[in-house]
């Protein structure tokens, strides 16, 4: 399975480039110029339908593929940002795993002390501190 992941990478880089645009242009250009001399037929427009079809869905699977490679790889740098600053809750690191009532929790709290520092920030206090939130008790799964 590794050589699909190769592969999957190598299609999700050249799709990036300007020349994979250029392509697409060329080959639609000439799809459309090729309509006069067959009149514009049924299997002149099957063979565009098809080609743009199967096109559209190997592109689908290999978008997401990059996207997923590039979520996880976020998600390790910042989960290294918390590990390596002192006072972060490092239990954080795996919140993406979290039920949605759990995030939705956590998210409340964030947004009570986001409120807080602007009641603050009107009252003269500045913000750059790091008030201690308690996250817990996050579920834990034995």
């Amino acid at each position: 399975m590794e050589y699909l992941s190769v592969i999957a990478k190598w299609l999700s880089n050249k799709a990036a480039q300007p020349a994979a645009c250029l392509l697409a242009f060329l080959i639609i250009a000439a799809w459309g110029l090729s309509g006069f001399p067959l009149h514009f037929n049924v299997t002149w427009q099957l063979i565009i339908s098809t080609l743009a079809a199967v096109i559209s869905i190997i592109m689908l699977f290999i978008i997401q593929n990059s996207q997923h490679r590039h979520t996880i790889a976020i998600q390790l740098k910042l989960d290294e940002i918390i590990r390596a600053t002192k006072g972060a809750h490092n239990e954080m690191m795996d919140i993406e795993k979290l039920t949605d009532e759990d995030l939705e929790r956590i998210q409340k709290k964030y947004g009570l002390l986001a409120e807080k520092t602007k009641e603050d920030l009107k009252k003269g206090i500045p913000d750059t501190h790091t008030p201690d939130i308690a996250v817990a008790p996050i579920p834990r799964e034995l």
